[in-house]
């Protein structure tokens, strides 16, 4: 497209994708539970304890895997701001940025083409999971904005980009996630080795110094980490279960799960194969993006929240690739394959957000990997996503509860332990292992779970440290019928029902109930 005609497309598209993506945004608005861990490290960080999960613990333990985010919240706490508000307007203005560069790069690059352009925008905008990763209170969409941002920077200028530019981009990458350098890794190095064979040092000097300053900067973190942690991997990274065949599995079963819950993103990024002159389009790079992505998931070994969060990086490149077929489409006479591509990808993509989906649930449900959440059917996007709120606004109040009756230097056991950890302000012994490290450094267990939660112990696992308490829960009746309860016949420790002054209980009509780990001291 001309100039002025790609400027007036560029805001066409990025008006057409924008608009839906801030209604689902609106609909999805919401913070799950492992947020409030790195909240709880930065509000540590903020009041002087340092970046650590539990005070005087030495060395403190890495349990968060996004230590810029970690930072920005710290210093929003700082300034007064809470985490549960700033976190959210991070992650929806980076995603509005997402948005407008990517509909640019769609409009300047991939599409060119005004229906391609408004048609991939639709796409990508109407992605669930994109709008649902805007809020959760983690850095999956500024890091996914970022990746975009990098992306841009390297690829859509006639002229080359400044290589401080792209190392400080890269440097953010790195530093917004504990695995950030395998996506600087394939942004970066394509454009090197191209550069190199094709001998256009324009190409791959700029590309060489961004990666060294990157290079640079991840050394600094390491041995910051080393001095500070006294480990050169997260914490997080220990407690998952590693490279084996087994968790390789999963992540295939966690990656075919997804596309057979979106399949507009095989439509996407099989776009590519229909697109000309794709390396004119400079799409290339985007599908390498996308690949990496995709077998990322796969080592990971997958993960158990709803609408896809490791995909999300993902999104915005193959809609670029999805443009560039379009492209193709739309040059055909009466552009009906393009107008039939750019609906049916929509029409793909959409369902789940609204609970549906055009794949059988038993062919879902084949691939799940939600192994160890006992749901008697297969449990949908939408149902998975209202189960993480639910739990986390139990843990929420369990925290605040906790809080309202507990003593100084009083401690829990817990599996989940980032709302309760936040609110309560205990000393966590955490059963999955994400800020205990003893936990994390266990073997992996022969037969996996759900992911993040292989290693996870027994309840009486940290007997020997006497946890004031060894569980916590909310129980919906009264104090003779949990006694009569048969579901609550078999636990090893006797139950107790703590007092809480109605006016002040999160939960006025329920019971907060406790196992104790410690004798009480009243």
């Amino acid at each position: 497209m001309p100039n002025d005609a790609a400027r007036r497309w560029r805001r066409i598209a990025f008006l057409v994708a924008l608009v839906p993506f801030l209604l689902l945004v609106w609909r999805f608005d919401f913070l799950c539970d492992d947020a409030f861990i790195t909240f709880r490290y930065s509000r540590n960080l903020a009041e002087g304890e340092g970046l650590c999960f539990n005070p005087g613990v030495e060395p403190p333990v890495e349990g968060y895997s996004e230590f810029l985010w970690a930072l920005l919240m710290a210093g929003g706490l700082k300034l007064g701001l809470s985490p549960l508000i700033l976190s959210r307007v991070l992650s929806v203005t980076a995603g509005v940025v997402l948005v407008w560069i990517t509909t640019r790069l769609l409009a300047d690059r991939a599409a060119r083409t005004p229906l391609a352009t408004c048609g991939a925008a639709l796409a990508l905008g109407c992605a669930p999971p994109l709008a649902v990763w805007a809020t959760g209170g983690m850095a999956t969409m500024p890091f996914a904005a970022a990746l975009v941002v990098l992306f841009a920077t390297l690829w859509l200028g006639e002229r080359p980009a400044a290589f401080w530019k792209l190392g400080l981009l890269a440097g953010a990458v790195v530093l917004l996630r504990a695995d950030g350098a395998w996506w600087v890794l394939w942004i970066l190095g394509p454009a090197i080795v191209v550069g190199l064979l094709a001998r256009e040092p324009e190409r791959w000097r700029p590309a060489l110094g961004g990666a060294a300053i990157s290079v640079i900067v991840l050394g600094a973190f390491l041995l910051w980490r080393w001095s500070t942690y006294d480990d050169w991997l997260p914490n997080t990274a220990r407690a998952k279960v590693g490279l084996s065949a087994a968790a390789l599995g999963r992540g295939g079963d966690y990656l075919v799960h997804v596309l057979l819950t979106f399949p507009g993103l095989v439509l996407a990024v099989g776009g590519v194969l229909l697109a000309r002159r794709w390396r004119e389009r400079r799409v290339g790079p985007a599908l390498v993006v996308v690949l990496i992505t995709l077998l990322h998931t796969v080592i990971a070994g997958g993960d158990f929240m709803a609408f896809s969060r490791f995909l999300v990086p993902a999104l915005p490149f193959a809609v670029l690739l999805f443009g560039a077929g379009l492209a193709t489409l739309e040059k055909r006479p009466g552009s009906v394959g393009a107008v039939v591509g750019a609906l049916l990808c929509v029409a793909t993509m959409l369902p789940p957000a609204f609970g549906g989906a055009l794949t059988p649930a038993t062919w879902r449900a084949s691939f799940s990997v939600r192994r160890n959440q006992n749901a008697p059917r297969e449990r949908n996007e939408l149902d998975q996503w209202r189960r993480m709120i639910a739990q986390m606004e139990a843990w929420r109040d369990l925290g605040k509860a906790l809080a309202q009756v507990s003593r100084p230097g009083d401690s829990i056991s817990f599996s989940a332990v980032g709302a309760i950890g936040y609110y309560s302000r205990l000393f966590v012994f955490d059963r999955c292992g994400l800020v205990t490290r003893e936990v994390a450094m266990l073997p992996v267990p022969e037969v996996l779970g759900s992911p993040g939660h292989d290693k996870m112990v027994p309840l009486d696992f940290f007997a020997d440290r006497e946890p004031t308490y060894v569980d916590a829960f909310w129980y919906p009746g009264t104090v003779a019928q949990l006694r009569r309860d048969p579901r609550l016949g078999g636990l090893n420790r006797p139950l107790e029902v703590l007092p809480l002054d109605p006016a002040k209980s999160p939960r006025p009509r329920q019971l907060l109930v406790v196992q104790r780990g410690a004798p009480s001291r009243e």
